[in-house]
């Protein structure tokens, strides 16, 4: 019998309108100040105006730090953890999607502490155990960082670094689907996209475990049906909130298996070109099934996603299956043109560098040098797609 761990799972409010419960759970934790860590279009359109005003209501204290613009970076982690000590913060709330969860968790989690952001990277330094308490507030159905205990956050340079400990874990995750109604249907698909990667990869990986069938497969069932139909109709309340719930359910699979090689090739060509995380993922992993496939490792936890994205219960059936549910979102088979100038060495480089080489080999299949140069040569060889 093999051993395995499941991770802990943070409380979870879900429903439309239970952005108002927001307040009562900052009070649970001990009050504010709050410093609210947002995406900077969140301010543009309202949303934190809405927050800010449910906060004042209950005599909370509270800042909003809208600066999450992209991938965070360092240097923006370092000003949040500034602005979080110098508010005397007594909670941090992230409302926003996977930039902005991941941003504020390493803050909550590093704000009390004089040591530099890099100096976490790649859980070379254990986190302190003197954070403060985090809710997440997700405006986008995918990341699942409401639910891991993982960061994605870049140098200055760009290179995407990963940071890991359970001290990263949300206090309080409230899932809202009210909030996710304005999202366009290329960043519904987009998002989505990566919540399904989470789930497939981590029902798949090397080192899935119960819990990974368990929480990935679950998330598959739902996404095959609800993904493509609320792309097409973005206003359907109940079809996002079974997205929203579903790219939840996806984290626990990540939270507890890792991913593998559709995350190995999109974040090194995300250290590369300023492509979207979920469309590169999804792209990667268009590439990297029938190559996993072809390789016998891994057949009866393939056969179950097969069946569980509603196809034939057959590792085989997997990559086309997976390839018209793409097209089904309206994610072609190419690749955005800010990818022009990267070759194939380079993105095969960043495959194997420290903070991504791992993650390949989770990958159910043994994973070496010249199968990453070989997957990044698949993936180099898609079409680009016309100059906007």
């Amino acid at each position: 019998m093999r051993t395995f761990n499941m991770g802990r799972v943070p409380p979870i409010t879900f429903g439309a309108g239970r952005l108002r419960k927001v307040p009562g759970l900052v009070a649970g934790l001990g009050g504010g100040p709050a410093l609210i860590v947002a995406d900077a279009v969140l301010a543009e359109i309202g949303v934190t105006d809405r927050l800010s005003k449910a906060l004042t209501a209950k005599g909370i204290a509270h800042d909003i730090a809208a600066d999450i613009a992209g991938e965070p970076k360092e240097p923006l982690i370092d000003a949040l953890r500034a602005r979080a000590r110098d508010l005397g913060a007594g909670v941090v709330i992230a409302i926003g999607g996977g930039a902005a969860m991941d941003a504020a968790k390493l803050v909550a989690a590093i704000a009390r502490s004089d040591t530099p952001t890099d100096a976490f990277a790649l859980a070379a330094t254990p986190l302190p155990k003197n954070g403060i308490p985090a809710i997440a507030i997700p405006t986008t159905a995918g990341t699942g960082s409401e639910v891991t205990r993982t960061s994605i956050v870049s140098t200055e340079d760009g290179l995407k670094n990963w940071y890991y400990g359970e001290d990263l874990a949300f206090a309080q995750a409230v899932l809202d689907p009210d909030l996710t109604v304005t999202l366009p249907p290329n960043l519904t698909a987009w998002t989505g996209i990566d919540a399904v990667a989470h789930a497939l990869e981590g029902s798949t990986a090397r080192a899935t475990s119960p819990a990974g069938l368990l929480f990935g497969l679950e998330a598959l069932r739902i996404l095959s049906d609800a993904l493509p139909r609320v792309v097409a109709d973005g206003s359907d309340i109940e079809l996002r909130g079974r997205v929203l719930w579903a790219s939840m359910v996806a984290g626990l699979a990540l939270h507890n298996c890792n991913t593998h090689m559709g995350h190995n090739i999109s974040h090194a060509l995300g250290s590369l070109a300023r492509i979207h995380h979920g469309l590169a993922t999804g792209l990667a992993l268009d590439v990297a099934l029938p190559w996993l496939v072809a390789r016998p490792e891994g057949h009866a936890h393939y056969a179950l996603a097969a069946e569980a994205l509603g196809g034939p219960a057959e590792a085989e059936a997997l990559p086309e299956l997976f390839a018209n549910f793409m097209r089904a979102c309206a994610i072609p088979a190419e690749l955005p043109h800010v990818c022009a100038g990267v070759t194939p060495d380079a993105l095969a480089a960043e495959m194997k560098n420290e903070a991504n080489h791992s993650i390949s080999q989770n990958a159910a299949c043994p994973i070496g040098p010249d199968d990453l140069d070989e997957l990044a040569a698949r993936m180099m060889r898609l079409p680009l797609a016309a100059a906007a």
